[in-house]
């Protein structure tokens, strides 16, 4: 959940990556531009400018194949004294032990993609030759490992894996370093068509068998595995709070910068209506938040969302999933999952 008047910048250090997702609505590795450290600095003096705080999400393509540049940012930062949390999603495949001491000085906030055990991320995530890059992105896991590094998992929730997710949970017990998991929702543009998608059963059924399964190993003393969203409506629950927004782009304040300069207020929605401009522009800061506010009100919002009494909890769909195949179901299944057990446990305790 969006810290309040905080803002995002998501900084696509590259659009060059080392895999060849069949589900990359990025499109990564088909295009090998880096970004230069001008731009990256821009884009931090930008929202140093626009926003009292403000995250950072090094991404790509794959960021590891820019991580000097990443280095000069967070150091850049340090230099200006300014308070951000710096974080980095990657495919893990490229962390060598060397490259995980690195990570480790930065102080990052680590993300690593894996989508199901061998046989089913193999598939989904190969490298550009086709070949599985699973044991690739393991080792790189335990590289971080072995550095005490603590990750957060992101998993792309698709036809192929949604049956595969309570496996999966077992890995990244296994693992011992994977702090959470958080759900992706897979959206039919790049790469993907829609028959990846899972059906809204398959997905809640997934879901669920993942949820048992973590339970069952946290009650016969394994690691436990949490699951980001149910976690945040717990804490909703709690808090006795309502969720205002689903991400930073619905409250506003986010801000993308790809490698080239050119920026837009979400990454999974690169269309020109959406486009606020390049970073190096002189005046780009003057009016900046106005502009993400009149991107943002382009899209509107579901009504059966807007109507839906569960919205305070939800927080609402993801805009970008939504636009791009105008199918609630799937979502909307899968978080009615997580809201069936973050009540449980509320009653429970």
């Amino acid at each position: 959940m969006p810290e309040e008047n905080s803002g995002l910048l998501a900084l696509s250090v590259t659009a060059d990556c080392n895999l060849r997702c069949s589900y990359c609505y990025a499109c990564g590795g088909e295009e090998k531009t880096m970004m230069s450290w001008p731009i990256a600095k821009r884009a931090i003096d930008v929202m140093a400018e626009c926003f009292p705080s403000f995250k950072i999400q090094f991404t790509g393509g794959e960021p590891i194949l820019n991580l000097d540049l990443i280095e000069r940012a967070v150091n850049y930062l340090d230099d200006l004294g300014f308070s951000s949390l710096c974080q980095i999603q990657t495919n893990a495949t490229l962390i060598t032990a060397e490259v995980a001491r690195r990570l480790k000085g930065l102080k990052l906030g680590i993300g690593v993609s894996l989508d199901g055990p061998a046989s089913v991320n193999d598939a989904l995530r190969p490298f550009s030759d086709g070949r599985g890059s699973t044991a690739s992105a393991l080792r790189g896991i335990l590289a971080l490992r072995d550095e005490g590094i603590l990750v957060g998992a992101t998993t792309v929730l698709t036809r192929a894996n949604a049956s595969a997710l309570n496996s999966l949970v077992d890995l990244f017990s296994y693992l011992g370093n994977i702090d959470g998991v958080a759900i992706d929702f897979v959206r039919p543009v790049g790469r993907a068509g829609p028959s990846i998608q899972p059906d809204p059963a398959q997905a809640a059924e997934g879901i669920e068998a993942a949820i048992c399964r973590a339970e069952h190993l946290y009650s016969i003393g394994a690691r436990g595995i949490k699951f980001r969203e149910l976690e945040r409506m717990k804490s909703t629950i709690d808090l006795g709070k309502k969720r205002q927004h689903h991400c930073y782009f619905d409250s506003c304040r986010s801000l993308v910068v790809l490698a080239d300069g050119l920026s837009y207020v979400c990454p999974s929605l690169l269309r020109p209506e959406m486009m606020l401009g390049r970073v190096e522009e002189q005046h780009f800061a003057d009016g900046l938040r106005d502009r993400m506010v009149r991107a943002c009100s382009l899209v509107t919002r579901p009504r059966e969302c807007v109507a839906c009494p569960d919205l305070w909890l939800c927080g609402g769909p993801c805009l970008a999933h939504y636009l791009a195949g105008r199918n609630l179901s799937i979502e909307c299944s899968v978080k009615r999952v997580f809201m069936r057990h973050a009540r449980n446990v509320v009653n429970d305790t």
